[in-house]
């Protein structure tokens, strides 16, 4: 975190912000947003840049509107994946001339309206969907720049499965033997081609991969330059990596030099980032409900679980888990899990913590990007508050979900 964060008087404050006195006044589950955490990451990231760049936030990431509307203000950008996404991101302020439409499955319907909404770029994955859009031009005029997302042989690192999405054989993008193709075709029938796209995966920490995918597709640009194609944006997507564990932050100067060749040649960089950004900006709050023991294992069972941070279970992700008070020093090593009736709702296994009782409240680090997106209701649990910092100020950003609220969709 770029912020102030830590105990002070035995209780964590964030900046001046209480945290024990926040779930006093709002209950758990409580997720928690710093704006001064959110726009500061945005404004390094882009500072450190040093060329032309749109750097856009992605929504999927986190949607929450409150934390959106202060980036639209500041004149960055959005990256969505749905029409949802994009009428979020005109609710929030972002103008229609900094939002790109990214996404692997997107409707005719959706592209119908991004082109009514003049968005700046719409990342085509398919044959299919670059094949609806030719013949859409024959019916109206397309007010998007035409974008193919490219799938660059870039050997990655050893992430989990769901996370390195540019391989070959992954759902999303196109070869680039086809994508090759396509613009070919789009620069004949006239469409507006302007940019290309392409996208690695997640939780990337290697700069070299980014690097060599820059080199790639710098290649690739030379070749369409020589066809008469030319250019304007190069969408670089996101995909750096944090260390949930240590905290270390990374190089943002290391990561925006890599993309620095392409600036040179006098092409605009888009950046799509969620996580770098959002997730130091949020923390989920959580009481311990009961304490037991079971086979010798010690366990605190909390009011938060997988319903609430479905990222633990699916991609086997670590979160750090700090005691918001810290009045004990006998520690002791414990699981934590959730409440859901599921064997894999679990927080963290085998961590060394405080003894802590029963009403304690604990702080799940990092918990600001594909969380409060994630959110289920099973087990007929409802969404948790939603509030955010600035300042001394809070916010209740996203109201607690009723018992009624999880019926009201029922006829």
């Amino acid at each position: 975190m770029i912020t102030q964060f830590g105990y002070k008087e035995g209780v964590i404050h964030w900046g001046e912000i209480n945290l024990k006195k926040l779930a006093q006044d709002f209950d758990t589950p409580l997720f928690v947003y710093s704006v001064d955490e959110f726009l500061g990451r945005m404004k390094a990231i882009s500072e450190s840049a040093g060329y032309d760049h749109l750097l856009c936030f992605s929504l999927k990431s986190n949607s929450v509107l409150a934390l959106l509307k202060e980036a639209a203000k500041r004149g960055f950008g959005a990256d969505v994946v749905s029409l949802g996404e994009l009428l979020v991101a005109e609710r929030a302020g972002f103008l229609p001339s900094k939002i790109v439409f990214s996404g692997v499955g997107k409707s005719n319907g959706e592209i119908i309206s991004a082109n009514e909404k003049n968005i700046l770029l719409l990342n085509i994955e398919s044959e299919s969907e670059y094949n609806f859009i030719k013949k859409l031009s024959a019916e109206q005029k397309i007010n998007f720049g035409l974008s193919f997302r490219v799938k660059f042989e870039v050997q990655l690192e050893k992430l989990h499965p769901y996370l390195g999405v540019g391989k070959k054989d992954s759902k999303f993008g196109l070869e680039e033997s086809i994508a090759f193709s396509l613009y070919e075709d789009a620069f004949k029938s006239g469409l507006p081609v302007s940019g290309i796209h392409f996208h690695l995966g997640s939780q990337i920490k290697d700069m070299e991969i980014f690097r060599r995918a820059s080199e790639l597709a710098l290649d690739f640009i030379f070749r369409l330059k020589k066809h008469g194609i030319n250019l304007t944006y190069v969408d670089v997507g996101g995909g750096l990596g944090l260390d949930y564990e240590n905290l270390v932050e990374p190089s943002f100067s290391e990561y925006t030099s890599c993309f620095k060749p392409i600036a040179d040649e006098n092409y605009k960089i888009i950046f799509e980032l969620g996580r770098a950004i959002s997730a130091p900006s949020g923390i989920l709050l959580t009481k311990i409900i009961r304490k037991k023991t079971s086979g010798g294992k010690k366990f605190f069972i909390v009011d938060a679980g997988m319903t609430e941070i479905l990222r633990i279970p699916l991609y086997k992700a670590y979160h750090k888990v700090m005691p918001v008070e810290m009045n004990s020093k006998k520690e002791e090593q414990v699981s934590i899990v959730g409440p859901i009736c599921e064997n894999s709702d679990y927080i963290a296994q085998d961590i060394i913590l405080p003894d802590l009782s029963e009403g304690d409240l604990l702080c799940i680090l990092y918990a600001g990007a594909y969380t409060s997106t994630m959110l289920m209701n099973y087990n007929g649990r409802p969404h948790p508050a939603e509030v955010v910092i600035k300042g001394k100020e809070v916010f209740l950003a996203r109201k607690r979900q009723s018992y009624d609220d999880l019926v009201a969709r029922d006829l």
